[in-house]
């Protein structure tokens, strides 16, 4: 089933929020305001559409090799992706920390039920 626009804008809320908090908890992320965490969350949502399929199939032998934890270093280099689209306005200090930043972003989609297909 398609998403709405209203669905699809408030994802992009929630997600921005998200992101958001994520630079509260971590010392090393730093987001210059609330709009800059809006285009981060589409970008986000944009790359999780086009780049990440290719990236997890390419990658697919290393996942099932490592029983899927190559995933995170996936989702690690999405998250990667955006802060080089948004330097210096998001900036996230190692790529470890890029990685333990993609595990919270993706605990909190979850939580919150963004980018679920109803």
């Amino acid at each position: 089933m398609k998403k709405s626009i209203g669905q699809f804008i408030m994802e992009l809320i929630l997600g921005g929020g998200v992101i958001l908090v994520m630079a509260y908890f971590f010392d090393g992320v730093y987001i210059k305001d609330y709009k800059v965490a809006l285009l981060v969350a589409l970008v986000l949502s944009i790359l999780n559409t086009v780049v990440k399929p290719i990236l997890s199939f390419i990658a697919f032998p290393i996942t099932l090799v490592t029983l899927g934890l190559f995933q995170l270093v996936i989702n690690g280099f999405v998250l990667s992706i955006a802060t080089s689209v948004f330097a210096p306005d998001f900036q996230i200090e190692s790529f470890g920390l890029t990685i333990l930043c993609s595990i919270f972003i993706s605990i909190f989609y979850s939580f919150l039920g963004i980018g679920k297909d109803d």
